[in-house]
């Protein structure tokens, strides 16, 4: 069980990360985004710190958090899960590398030759 919760302090701590070190690289600044982004940074601390001060409650509470957040998400994309991880700018055909990533490791599978 301990495993578990280090497995997922290390993921919110990739996303907290991920999140500080965000640049809009000239696009428009938009408050909301910015005040969900800071909620996510705070909840993927908080199970940060709950996991290495071994207070679980609070990394279950926090996790409890990301996870309405991504809820929030998919009900905003009407649970089309490829909108979650479009690229801006790009046209509407076009996927995001990370699927373009698994459309090319499931024909580069063995098992597809």
């Amino acid at each position: 069980m301990k495993l578990l919760f280090l497995i997922q302090a290390v993921l919110c701590a990739l996303i907290a990360v991920r999140l500080l070190f965000f640049r809009r690289a000239g696009a428009a600044h938009r408050p909301w985004a910015a005040r969900l982004a800071y909620v996510l940074v705070v909840l993927a601390g908080a199970v940060i710190i709950g996991v290495l001060f071994a207070r679980y409650d609070w990394a279950l509470m926090a996790q409890n958090g990301i996870t309405a957040v991504l809820c929030l998400a998919l009900f905003a994309v009407r649970g089309n899960v490829v909108e979650l991880f479009r690229m801006a700018g790009m046209p509407e055909q076009a996927n995001s590398c990370f699927l373009r990533f698994l459309r090319r490791s499931a024909h580069d599978h063995p098992a597809t030759r």
